[in-house]
């Protein structure tokens, strides 16, 4: 009879031996890559779906605005798409900030008016116009922002982190932060500032205590890092600042900061860059009460900067890894440390070595799977003599997935008539076409509307093929289905909407124009306006003409783009007799007139009809705005605000219903005092309380 017991030790000692060996095989595997190089996209970059169709994306601030490449899912982009920011653009977040289901990007500006702007996404990877927002804490350099919920009401809220105020000399070191906590419809509430240090550059999002409430780690200067503890209204308590080194911290910046479980004991850890005077990178991990132990400090061989650092599985061997970019780029754009799974990191391995004097080095390494396989990829900006942005697919091991439908999507699925729509099949990740590829049956529910080919051929090797459906002019809504067949697939079905063309919009035509008083003692002054039907879509010109020489105005007033109307001043003369002039503006070969009657000095002007009051005149300098409210007798006049010392209009005031008016007025300098007139003749004069 067999020695069972032997044969049992004999096949622990073969499982134990194949499970060491696989275990050091993946020990002994280096994450591999391969690289697309593409045109530059911008400085700091970002991951996100900004279209919704479960491929990344990437998104990068440039100059004025920001760059966005969406992605094919199998590890390639499409062409850069720019979009303005309204100001110099620095760092940028993704988030749906307008809670309409689609992916909007908040931009940091580097502006003395704004310090952010909000560009809303259409949910095909296209963005709006960008919303500014003034720039409370009047910081010249924002280079850092983060979006998410502060206040767990579930809308997204943004921090920016400031470096250097240099608007007003001299240039002093920026200490705050400013949060902006979301209504959850594209605005915020009034921004506040938290004093935290100096030197940020870098914000990372965690929950370093474990009570569910969001805290933050700031990457600072001379080696520091700054640790706020979310309390759950926004708000924060700072931590004792973490200082890296215990000595010759000068200079030595932080420029990178990240979040992570490096050790595998569900608590989270920082990775700080401190790259500037020292090349090292800073590995502190968490104690779950909003401490870390004492850095662990990793120095690199050589001077080759590591100023950026992602974190991933690259190697596929279940613990976390560090790839960095190097902005010495010599012996390598980037490199990777493979981590052990207990926080230490081994021997950096170096990546995309390039050509010898190239003078180029790695800039803000993004990661995430753009082509689906289950393995993170790297975006790699390329700074210095010759910029560009590098592609970097993770290849290591191999992966064998069986061919099957993965997605059929429509891009964009909503169509107007006469415009095309790109169809794509996608096989499951991983998955590719077989030798002979795959040949596709398509056909349309309704050809006469929305067209398609009849087949379509997947190559083998590949993941994926696209083909255009398209449509023609319809006058109704049209849902289109579209048939998709393959023998060994199956069938897949998706719809295509067809909308009939936008009406043509109204001409733009000159609606009014009126005078803030018919009548005048002349020598005096009385302000006109001239107001469109519609917003000008650029600066618009409306030529003025008077009929009498005792009333002048100028050539022409300009409508600014966006706005609806202009004001102008009609000066007058003295008379010895009541004179009348016909006031005109003429746009487009529409003229609009109104009728000013002159009247000699002394002459008692006609009796007003209601009463007014002004309840408040305030201006606020930081914002440059003058709040009036006023009231009237009558719940039908219109109420305009007046510059007393000069008879400039300021505006006209809302009507609130019931005698209530109020306004908020954008202006560049205090009034001092005002004068606000009614329609129907009534009159008040307040000064102005500056706040």
């Amino acid at each position: 009879m067999p020695n069972t017991n032997y044969f049992r030790c004999f096949q622990l000692a073969v499982s134990f031996s194949l499970l060491s060996l696989i275990q050091i095989t993946a020990l002994a595997q280096f994450a591999t890559f391969t690289r697309t190089d593409y045109p530059i996209l911008g400085n700091n970059h970002i991951v996100a779906d900004l279209n919704a169709d479960g491929i990344p994306d990437l998104a990068a601030t440039g100059a004025v605005g920001v760059g966005v490449m969406l992605g094919n899912g199998d590890g390639t982009f499409r062409p850069r798409v720019n979009y303005p920011a309204g100001a110099q653009s620095q760092d940028l977040a993704a988030g749906d900030f307008n809670s309409d289901g689609r992916v909007d990007l908040a931009v940091s500006l580097n502006s003395v008016e704004f310090s952010l702007a909000l560009l809303t996404g259409n949910g095909d990877g296209t963005f709006n116009a960008p919303v500014t927002f003034d720039n409370t804490a009047a910081q010249d350099d924002s280079p850092a922002i983060v979006a998410t919920d502060l206040d767990n009401d579930g809308r997204l809220d943004v921090v920016l982190a400031h470096m250097v105020s240099c608007f007003v000399t001299p240039c002093v070191a920026a200490r705050n932060i400013t949060v902006m906590l979301g209504f959850g419809d594209g605005t915020f509430q009034t921004p506040f500032e938290i004093d935290v240090g100096t030197g940020m550059s870098r914000i990372a999002v965690g929950d370093f205590n474990s009570d569910g409430i969001k805290d933050l780690g700031i990457a600072g200067d001379q080696s520091q890092v700054y640790v706020l503890l979310g309390i759950g209204n926004g708000s924060f308590l700072k931590q004792p600042t973490i200082t890296l080194l215990t000595a010759d911290t000068l200079g030595v910046d932080g420029t990178d900061i990240d979040v992570a479980d490096l050790n595998g004991d569900t608590i989270q850890d920082l990775v700080v860059a401190f790259a500037l005077n020292g090349s090292r990178t800073a590995i502190l991990l968490g104690n779950n009460d909003g401490t870390f132990q004492p850095a662990r400090i990793i120095t690199e061989p050589r001077l080759r900067v590591p100023q950026y650092q992602v974190i991933a599985d690259f190697n596929r061997d279940g613990f976390l890894d560090l790839a960095l970019s190097l902005a010495n780029g010599t012996e390598g754009l980037f490199e990777i440390l493979h981590g052990n799974g207990d926080g230490s990191f081994r021997s950096p391995v170096l990546y995309a070595v390039p050509p010898p004097l190239s003078s180029v080095g790695g800039g803000t390494i993004v990661t995430g799977d753009f082509n689906g396989d289950g393995r993170p990829d790297i975006g790699l900006p390329i700074t210095g003599a010759n910029p560009a942005l590098a592609g970097l697919v993770n290849s290591t091991g191999s992966i064998a997935v069986a061919p099957a439908y993965g997605s059929v999507t429509a891009t964009p699925s909503t169509v107007v008539g006469g415009f095309s729509s790109e169809i794509r099949i996608s096989l499951t990740p991983g998955a590719v076409a077989p030798s002979n590829g795959f040949s596709f049956s398509v056909s349309s529910s309704n050809s006469s509307v929305l067209q398609v080919p009849s087949n379509v051929f997947m190559a083998g090797g590949t993941s994926s093929v696209r083909f255009t459906a398209t449509t023609r002019a319809v006058t109704s809504t049209q849902n289109i289905n579209i048939r998709i067949r393959n023998n060994q697939l199956g069938r897949r079905n998706l719809t295509v909407t067809v909308t009939p063309a936008a009406p043509t919009p109204t001409p733009l035509t000159l609606s009014s124009l009126t005078l803030s008083a018919s009548t005048v003692v002349g020598g005096n002054a009385v302000q006109g306006r001239v107001t469109l039907n519609a917003a000008a879509p650029a600066a618009t010109v409306v030529n003025l003409a008077s009929s009498n020489a005792t009333a002048s105005v100028p050539a022409s007033v300009t409508v600014a783009a966006g706005a609806t109307s202009a004001s102008f001043t009609v000066n007058t003369t003295s008379v010895t007799a009541t004179t009348s002039a016909v006031i005109s503006g003429t746009f487009d070969g529409v003229t609009r007139s109104a009728t000013l009657t002159i009247n000699p000095v002394g002459t008692t002007p006609p009796p007003a009809t209601d009463t007014v009051r002004i309840t408040r005149a305030e201006f606020e300098s930081s914002k440059q705005t003058l709040r009036v409210e006023a009231t009237s007798t009558s719940s039908n006049a219109t109420l305009q605000v007046f510059v007393t010392a000069t008879g400039q209009l300021l505006g006209t005031l809302a009507n609130n219903g019931g005698g209530q008016y109020r306004a908020e007025l954008r202006v560049s300098t205090n009034p001092q005092n005002i004068t606000v007139r009614s329609s129907l003749g009534g009159v008040a004069t307040s000064s102005v309380v500056a706040k």
